[in-house]
């Protein structure tokens, strides 16, 4: 069990990093989007750039945060009806929904996303309106999120099991 725990401990450290190193990029999405509004009303003259690089941001910034914010604890949950079941029945129905929906939907999808960001890097595809930057990275690194969101789904998978098991939680420190 200790090897499990240090292993989800490491899945743990990792999202945090990718995630503070992600919220950086709130600063330079705020940062270009007041550079266009100046560029665009005081000088009369828009960037081509500003779209294409605040939405590549505005992604990094949420897709590589989502697993910290699940880590957390911070994604909306609506368990009005799960609270007043007994711990090992949460558990129980936790698993249940983590293997029939949130592990099959996510596994697939990142299956289905390795092909296309594998050819996109083959191709080094490009985005064809703007100033035409280059989208491999960007598809690259919505993947990433995604496989640390299933990373961050077996460690809460591994605790639910815990919960069902031994009626308490796991403690990681």
């Amino acid at each position: 069990m200790k090897k499990v725990i240090a292993i989800m401990k490491v899945i743990d450290t990792i999202n945090a990093k990718i995630a503070k190193l992600a919220s950086y990029c709130v600063i330079l999405l705020i940062l270009a989007l007041c550079y266009e509004v100046f560029a665009r009303y005081v000088f009369g003259a828009p960037t081509t750039w500003s779209f294409d690089a605040t939405y590549f941001l505005c992604s990094i910034a949420m897709v590589l945060t989502l697993a910290y914010t699940w880590q957390l604890g911070g994604h909306v949950s609506v368990d009005m009806i799960l609270v007043k079941l007994p711990v090992k029945a949460q558990a129980l129905l936790n698993i249940i929904f983590l293997l029939t929906l949130f592990f099959l939907t996510w596994l697939m999808i990142v299956w289905v996303m390795t092909t296309h960001v594998i050819e996109s890097w083959k191709i080094l595809e490009r985005a064809t309106i703007g100033f035409m930057p280059p989208i491999y990275p960007y598809k690259t690194w919505i993947l990433i999120g995604t496989i640390m969101l299933v990373l961050q789904g077996v460690n809460v998978f591994i605790k639910e099991l815990y919960r069902l098991i031994n009626g308490k939680e796991l403690q990681l420190s």
